[in-house]
Formats: C-alpha cells, structure tokens, sequence
C-alpha cells in the first residue's frame, strides 16, 4: 500500500508506538530503536519498518534519514514524535489531513490538557479546527519535505535538541511559510519534561540542556523567546485573529502541572505491556 504520510519515532523499550497502530493509517511508522533488544517489537506490521541508531533523539534522526533518504523523495509530510506520547491511529491520521490541507510546512497536533507540557498554547482547544502559530516545539513536529530538507542541518548542532525549535521558527518566519497546532487531533504527553533517555548522562557527554539551549539562540541572534496563536480556525470555517483570545491561558492544566511538580509526578499512567514482547508501553488513561 502506497502512503503520502510517515511517522519516524525515536523508540526505546519503553515506547508507546504499539498503541498508534490500533486502526486504518493514512501513514507509514518508521522505528529509529536506541535500545539494545534483538527483536524490541516483535513482527511488525505491514508498513512499519525498523533500524538501529544511537544517541540522542535528533542527531539520532539525522543518521537514520542519512540512511533513508528515500524517505524524503517517498512522502510528502514526516513527523517525528516522542516515543512516549499515548494516541491512536486516527489522531495521527487527523493532524496529516489537516496539514496537507491547509499547506503547513511545519506543524503538530495539540496536547492532550493532562498531559506534561512545556508551553500552554499547545494545549488543545476543542473549539478550534487548527490554530496558525508562530511556534512548533520539538516533541512531536511534523515538516513538509522542502522545510525539512533545509532544517536538517540543525539537528546535529547540539546533543539535547534544546533551541532547535526556536531556530526554525525563525527561518520559518523570515521565509513565510506556515505552521500550525491541529487541534482536531491531540496526543497525550504521559512523561515529565525532562526526564527521559534522550537527556541520559551518556548522551549528554557533560553538557546541558539549558547550556545547549543559550548557546543556539546566542549563536543565531535569536531575542524573542515568545510563543504565540495567530489564527484560530473553527470546525465551522470561521476565524479569529483576537490576540487576547488565543492566547489566553488554560488554568486547570496549570494547576495539574504545579500539582505534579510537587509530587515529583513522572508519568500520567501505569506503565504496561503493549505488545506480547515485554513491558514496552503505558497504558492510555481513557
């Protein structure tokens, strides 16, 4: 079966991506493993393939397209979500479609209000269709072919990714072109910020985060650390540019947020077996 569509996920033992293949699929699954089991996964499913690359989750990306580059020239859209995000087949299907159909060069579904989350814009709003933003975070982006080939050089600037995102919504910006928050899909983010194998001492080699973080948007001028909704798209078709509106913030999320913090809450849900290959998933809290 032909697809325009595909997800490469950067997946340990642990990894979610079991529970996306529970439906038809507009897209194909790419598993880039950094974990050391001969078969993680078991048979895998027509569509879904599998390689072995080591490291951090974008330098990791960036050699396995190195050694996919059929990928580019096959698909018309690629994402590169998180391995720890809970969602089903049809959400990923959702945020393609509207993506294609509004012409996005960079773009993500929202977030699940429960989930651990970094910036409250990309929390959904049932209201909306999709949201045009001015912002596209590095937990699950998804780029049109033109803008990902330009932006892959920045993948290997730094070991934790920390800024990248700020880099390309500055090309993004200067160049035009669109990105967008699909509301009418969401994903649920079930770990804390900050807490897995991506940022293991191993991979980091010393460095942090946050030093990789100052040292990208230093080293590109980049001042404006800002993150806003521009556009909110209704079901109906009908729009708002009402800045206060868009980008108002959500309290309850907030709340659970500080909540978490002070329990030192690391994941949302029990961890599970999502395949008959050993514990490699959580289960989704509905």
């Amino acid at each position: 079966m032909t697809r325009r569509y595909l997800l490469v996920v950067r997946a340990g033992d642990f990894s979610l991506h079991p529970g996306w293949l529970d439906g038809p699929r507009s897209w194909d699954l790419h598993i880039s493993y950094f974990g050391s089991r001969d078969e993680p996964f078991g048979a895998l499913p027509e569509g879904v393939s599998l390689s072995r690359e080591t490291g951090p989750k974008y330098p990791g990306l960036s050699a396995c397209l190195a050694a996919h580059p059929e990928f580019l020239d096959r698909y018309s859209l690629i994402g590169f979500p998180d391995d720890d995000l809970a969602c089903r087949a049809a959400d990923w299907n959702r945020a393609f479609a509207v993506l294609d159909e509004i012409g996005a060069d960079l773009g993500q579904p929202a977030l699940d209000p429960r989930s651990f989350f970094s910036y409250d814009i990309f929390l959904r709003r049932k209201k909306f269709r999709y949201r045009e933003v001015d912002f596209v975070e590095l937990m699950c982006p998804i780029f049109s072919m033109s803008f990902l080939r330009e932006i892959l050089p920045t993948w290997t600037l730094n070991a934790s990714s920390w800024g990248l995102d700020y880099l390309w919504r500055a090309r993004a910006l200067r160049e035009g072109r669109r990105m967008a928050i699909v509301d009418e899909a969401s994903v649920l983010h079930t770990r804390a910020i900050g807490r897995g194998a991506q940022y293991s001492a191993a991979n980091m080699k010393g460095g942090s985060r946050y030093d990789d973080f100052e040292t990208v948007l230093k080293a590109h001028d980049i001042t404006d650390r800002s993150r806003r909704v521009l556009r909110g798209v209704g079901k109906d078709g009908a729009s708002t540019v009402n800045a206060f509106f868009l980008n108002r913030t959500l309290i309850l999320p907030g709340l659970r947020r500080k909540f978490r913090n002070v329990l030192n809450v690391e994941d949302v849900a029990p961890r599970r077996s999502l395949s008959g290959n050993g514990p490699v998933g959580v289960a989704p809290p509905w």
